[in-house]
């Protein structure tokens, strides 16, 4: 499975996704944006990078557990983002055949380090 984690600024710009000012972290404004693009901008992702559909939906849940674990260090555990990252889990396994559930877990084993 293919995570796309260079070029990512250039991504969101290839969209046409308007970079949003959440945070006053700008790492963690970075990893923001980056997990909303493949919420706001999946199609054109797909377009882009011409990855299928699979590889897009496992790395939104990469950049949202990377937002999840970096939200916590600054801001402390928020429910909310947990409970993004359970609907996500719904969404995968209602859009792909077989989720990788092992992949899943690597992404999260990767986030503990």
């Amino acid at each position: 499975m293919k995570l796309l984690l260079n070029n990512m600024d250039e991504l969101l710009s290839k969209t046409g996704y308007c970079i949003k000012k959440e945070y006053e972290n700008q790492i963690l404004n970075s990893i923001y944006n980056y997990c909303l693009l493949f919420y706001c901008k999946e199609t054109e992702v797909i377009a882009l990078t011409r990855e299928p559909l699979e590889v897009i939906l496992y790395n939104k849940y990469y950049w949202l557990t990377q937002y999840m674990k970096k939200y916590s260090e600054i801001n402390g555990y928020d429910a909310g983002i947990e409970q993004q990252k359970f609907k996500l889990i719904e969404e995968l396994d209602q859009r792909l055949e077989n989720v990788d559930w092992d992949l899943l877990q690597k992404i999260d084993d990767m986030m503990e380090k």
